[in-house]
């Protein structure tokens, strides 16, 4: 009885650790726009488009390096709506946007008006300080 108690007690333990949640350990994303506006509305965060490419080497350097920074993640999952974006996939959206390469990093208010831009690579202090500035 004692056992069946204590395993009880622990799957509560881990089951209300899961609810409540610990630290980011990854970009929470979309790549539904549509759906990415809705939850910016109804959130009342912000949109980030992460324009991205097959092959890209800095695109695979920001998600390794930059897009692994537990500070920058905690920040954007709790103010942004992430969307990713293959270039090759939404050339209109690349256009409308003026992204001619990537990785760009597109910032959208929850209207989708444009409120930021970063070119290019960036690592996660450069990050934090671009969007802490905004």
């Amino acid at each position: 009885m004692k056992k069946i108690l204590f395993v009880g007690l622990i799957l509560a333990v881990l089951t209300l650790g899961v609810s409540f949640g610990f630290a980011a350990d990854s970009l929470e994303n979309t790549t539904d726009l549509t759906k990415a506006i809705s939850d910016a509305q109804s959130q009342n965060k912000s949109i980030l488009l992460i324009f991205d490419q097959d092959g890209c080497y800095y695109c695979d350097l920001l998600k390794q390096n930059t897009l692994s920074n537990k500070d920058l993640l905690s920040k954007l999952n709790d103010g942004y709506i992430t969307v990713i974006v293959d270039i090759n996939k939404e050339p209109q959206l690349a256009a409308k946007y003026q992204v001619f390469g990537t990785p760009t990093m597109i910032f959208l208010d929850s209207n989708q008006k444009q409120i930021g831009k970063i070119d290019g690579y960036v690592e996660a202090n450069e990050f934090l300080d671009y969007i802490k500035g905004m």
